[in-house]
């Protein structure tokens, strides 16, 4: 019997590709569903394309997204596809449509085309609002008070998600990425702090002087690799205690630390952080998260502190942009 194919929306973004890469070594059949089909990211990763199904698609566009799972026998979906926190401050009703609608129409194609898994990134940020005096670290019990409108668009699909799935019998499996998403990426991720990661980086490999705004206190980031790790991990887990699970690396770091790892590696670097300026435009954790569940249910623990993300990163960023 062929095997069934695992549809990952927005699989040439950062995670996806990773993820992308991941299945495909596992033996699975990722089918990419994305408007742009960035295949310079994909090829830069080191994923051979030629076994991926590629679909240019919308994911405003529900038939086409049926049509996507009908003609390619999926029964699980990765559903990555989104604007993250920043594009979304910019420009918030695009936002708010691609975020819940998109993630809606998932939803539907799902109940329609009995879909058995649904893996949802939601975000950390869903938590900003009730982070207060006492804790230590988030874990997945702290209520939902998202304090931006991304943060609302993650919040409102993890209730929408919930009662799809309990209406319509499929898996949804919600995985909160805590903490500054970044890595290699044409564009950054449109994150202030990301972009500032990435001209670093640039700037050690080509060997430029640069300096670099840094006005962001010390908070958790997450390699897009580690991410994608645990987002494989459970759409291929066979079963689950629970359904919400954080994905994270349980540490706190700053601009500092981020460019000794640089210096460290690239010990010639001429890079300096122009510290002040204005921070993120929305409030931001400074607390760890706790990944335990993720680590005793779904076996994940992160591979990439940031020295070793560094190097990965800079390898990985020559062959995106031929440096």
């Amino acid at each position: 019997m062929a095997k069934k194919g695992i549809l990952v929306t927005g699989g040439t973004g950062l995670v996806g590709a990773y993820a992308v890469g991941m299945l495909l070594e596992r033996g699975e059949r990722p089918v990419v569903f994305d408007i742009a089909l960035n295949e310079r990211l994909l090829n830069a990763v080191g994923v051979d394309t030629s076994k991926v199904t590629m679909i240019r698609g919308d994911m405003l566009d529900l038939p086409a997204l049926i049509s996507a799972i009908r003609d390619n026998d999926c029964d699980r979906v990765i559903h990555l596809a989104a604007f993250l926190g920043e594009e979304v401050q910019r420009r918030p009703y695009s936002g708010v449509r691609l975020n819940f609608m998109g993630t809606v129409n998932v939803f539907e194609a799902a109940r329609l085309e009995k879909i058995s898994r649904v893996i949802f990134p939601s975000s950390g940020t869903v938590y900003l609002g009730s982070i207060g005096e006492g804790l230590q670290k988030i874990d997945e019990g702290i209520p939902m008070n998202p304090p931006s409108v991304y943060a609302a668009t993650k919040a409102s699909c993890e209730f929408m998600g919930r009662a799809y799935a309990k209406r319509y019998n499929f898996e949804f499996i919600c995985l909160r990425y805590v903490g500054g998403l970044y890595g290699p990426s044409p564009t950054a991720l449109k994150a202030t702090r990301e972009i500032a990661i990435q001209e670093m980086i640039r700037a050690a490999v080509k060997g430029q002087a640069a300096k670099i705004s840094w006005p962001y206190a010390p908070t958790e980031v997450l390699y897009g690799k580690d991410a994608a790790k645990g987002t494989v991990l459970a759409v291929l887990k066979d079963k689950f205690k629970d359904r919400l699970f954080h994905i994270g690396n349980g540490q706190l770091i700053g601009g500092d630390e981020i460019l000794a790892a640089i210096k460290k590696h690239f010990p010639d670097s001429r890079i300096e952080l122009v510290k002040g300026g204005n921070p993120m435009p929305y409030p931001e954790s400074r607390l760890a998260s706790d990944f335990s569940r993720s680590k005793e249910q779904l076996g994940y623990e992160p591979e990439y502190p940031i020295e070793k993300a560094v190097v990965d990163y800079a390898a990985t960023l020559k062959r995106l942009e031929n440096l």
